[in-house]
């Protein structure tokens, strides 16, 4: 009966020690793009940034780079499994590259581009600020 309970214990602890993998399987293709955000301080309206664009696909394919601003491809690669490409652009908002193939729409992989607005035209944040026991 203890080699029955053993048994049965040891197989149910091997099913959930397996589970986690499955989950954790790496998507197919792999997107990293370097700067991810553009800070931009409040006079400016651009910033101009050379993105450093690299993907790696666990399968070959035919994949193209594509920009949210431009109706073509920035780049295509026919049948390989890993990419790189370094691209300028002038950023005034946020935008996405995504990997597709070349005859599709469909998003394999993205990455998103962020722009942050440092400073703030309200006066009130100009002020200089005082402690609560500078009553002079």
């Amino acid at each position: 009966m203890a080699i029955l309970i053993r048994t049965r214990l040891a197989l149910a602890l091997g099913v959930l020690a397996a589970l986690p993998a499955v989950a954790a399987d790496p998507p197919p293709v792999r997107l990293n793009v370097k700067p991810l955000l553009c800070v931009l301080d409040k006079n400016a309206t651009a910033c101009a940034v050379t993105f450093d664009i690299r993907w790696k696909s666990t399968r070959a394919a035919e994949y193209c780079l594509n920009d949210e601003a431009l109706p073509a491809p920035l780049k295509c690669w026919p049948s390989a499994v890993s990419g790189e490409t370094s691209h300028e652009r002038q950023v005034t908002q946020d935008f996405l590259f995504w990997l597709s193939p070349p005859s599709g729409t469909e998003h394999v992989a993205e990455a998103k581009i962020e722009v942050l607005r440092v400073g703030s035209t309200d006066r009130r944040r100009e002020r200089r600020s005082r402690h609560v026991w500078d009553v002079l």
